[in-house]
């Protein structure tokens, strides 16, 4: 797994082979009245057919199923991130790339579905009402091979997805609904057999290579296969508007409020909350999805909102809320993945210095000035971060002027 962070739950129920690594009963801290009610109007998710050894986990949370597994119990309502990673048969060490999806469930809700062997991921289709309504009639007895949702680590799932709702979910989620660690890519242009690549007038694969760079250029150009990428909101690459002056290129060049007005406007206009509903679910993409690309778009839509100037004066409800995702969202990555990956370029250190040296203006409102100023304190005593120093930003910015301006 790329973090080795993330909690395993315990489930009581070794006698009948749910899950493995199990402990006490007494581990699973819920106490029997709201087990009742859980078991009662929480959600379930069935899922047929896993195989034994398949790691697979909701939300916060992973196991290693057992021979019996048939789902997850008392799940409470709202959005859920299910996932899962094959195993060989052969050798129980070889871990294939993690999968997973979104699901939005409501009270007392059921779900049905099925693993693929051929495709080694589960089968998204849903069930037929007939099949559903016969599972619920039989839920009782399924209880037993059923694991209960682990209520531990609620709390700290909540904290990191709260702005994500169900239109937003179906938006952002793949058209396959399947979020994979590693994206499915396709070729361009065919060039399996010699016939194709004399038809685009390449060398043939035999032909020996002169130089590295031949050898970059003979390889295919790989494209990721419709419909199983994460929609993301694009960024925009033009951050002033058009005809813009030498000037107003520079000033929106250092201020990306124009470009965070064009994003939340074009894609999030009824609600501009949801741009922090978008920066959670790449964060859960990424954490737990394991999906680096979703990472890269974390870092540049926080890079579009931590410097915003302008926006941050205007808009002092949405950027509390930003400082509440970041606290909730930087407290459950580990230090030394900070040192291995964030810190890497300083981007998170670099970045967060802007957006605090725009919020301790006096045009900022001043519930947010405080928030903010906490949370700078919170971050220098967590991870030494040094936010005094001046800002890259106070270095001079060379920006591209649009083609045919003029500078007097």
């Amino acid at each position: 797994q790329m973090l080795t962070g993330l909690p395993v739950a315990r489930f009581p129920l070794r006698s009948c082979g749910v899950t493995k690594g199990v402990d006490k009963m007494a581990e699973l801290q819920i106490d029997q009245d709201l087990a009742q009610r859980l078991f009662f109007e929480g959600a379930t998710v069935i899922i047929w057919n896993v195989p034994e050894g398949t790691e697979f986990g909701i939300d916060y949370n992973t196991w290693q199923v057992g021979p019996k597994f048939r789902g997850v119990k008392m799940i409470p309502p709202g959005i859920h991130f299910l996932h899962y990673s094959s195993v060989s048969k052969d050798n129980s060490n070889e871990i294939g790339p993690r999968m997973g999806f979104f699901l939005n469930l409501q009270q007392r809700d059921l779900r049905v579905l099925r693993w693929d062997p051929a495709k080694e991921e589960v089968d998204l289709t849903p069930a037929s009402v007939n099949e559903t309504e016969a599972m619920r009639a039989n839920l009782q007895e399924m209880d037993k091979f059923m694991g209960p949702y682990p209520y531990d680590t609620l709390k700290k799932w909540v904290s990191l997805t709260n702005f994500i709702n169900e239109p937003l979910m179906q938006k952002l989620q793949p058209e396959s609904r399947q979020i994979c660690a590693f994206s499915e890519v396709l070729p361009v242009l065919a060039g399996r057999y010699t016939k194709d690549r004399v038809e685009q007038n390449l060398p043939r694969y035999d032909t020996e290579c002169k130089s590295y760079a031949e050898g970059l250029a003979r390889l295919p150009k790989m494209q990721v296969k419709a419909g199983t990428e994460i929609r993301f909101t694009e960024i925009p690459k033009q951050m002033y508007p058009q005809g813009a002056t030498p000037e107003e290129v520079t000033r929106h060049s250092m201020d990306l409020s124009y470009a965070l007005e064009t994003v939340v406007n074009k894609q999030y206009s009824s609600n501009p909350q949801d741009v922090l509903g978008e920066l959670q679910f790449a964060f859960i993409c990424f954490l737990i999805g394991n999906v680096y690309d979703a990472f890269e778009h974390w870092k540049k839509l926080l890079n579009l909102l931590c410097r915003s100037e302008d926006a941050i004066a205007k808009h002092h409800s949405l950027f509390s809320n930003l400082i509440s995702v970041l606290y909730h969202q930087l407290s459950e990555i580990p230090a030394d993945f900070f040192v291995d990956i964030v810190s890497q370029d300083n981007f998170l250190t670099s970045t967060l210095q802007v957006f605090f040296s725009y919020t301790c203006s006096p045009a900022v409102d001043r519930t947010l000035r405080k928030k903010a100023e906490r949370f700078k304190i919170h971050l220098t005593k967590k991870f030494k971060w040094d936010f005094e120093a001046e800002p890259e930003d106070c270095a001079p910015v060379v920006v591209e002027l649009p083609e045919g301006a003029l500078v007097d």
